[in-house]
């Protein structure tokens, strides 16, 4: 049987439990000037019940999880060169 907590629908994105690594993410690119992107991905959160923006929503948390566990200082900048490119 599965528990109510499990089949909750998140009307609102920052209710998911997962949210706050998204939202930092966000945070990073505007530290470093990415306002364009940060936006898209703003507006991203806020479809996320779409298929393509829940694959692109479920990336930057696995990579930021990644980040959290790995103690990998240069990880941020990495990503940020990702999308320089």
């Amino acid at each position: 049987m599965i528990s109510k907590q499990h089949k909750k629908d998140y009307d609102d994105f920052s209710e998911y439990p997962l949210a706050s690594l998204f939202f930092k993410y966000v945070d990073i690119l505007k530290s470093h000037n990415f306002y364009k992107e940060a936006e898209d991905l703003l507006v991203i959160s806020e479809q996320h019940y779409l298929p393509e923006n829940r694959n692109i929503i479920t990336k930057i948390i696995i990579e930021m999880q990644k980040a959290a566990v790995s103690d990998e200082k240069n990880k941020f900048e990495q990503l940020l060169r990702q999308l320089q490119n």
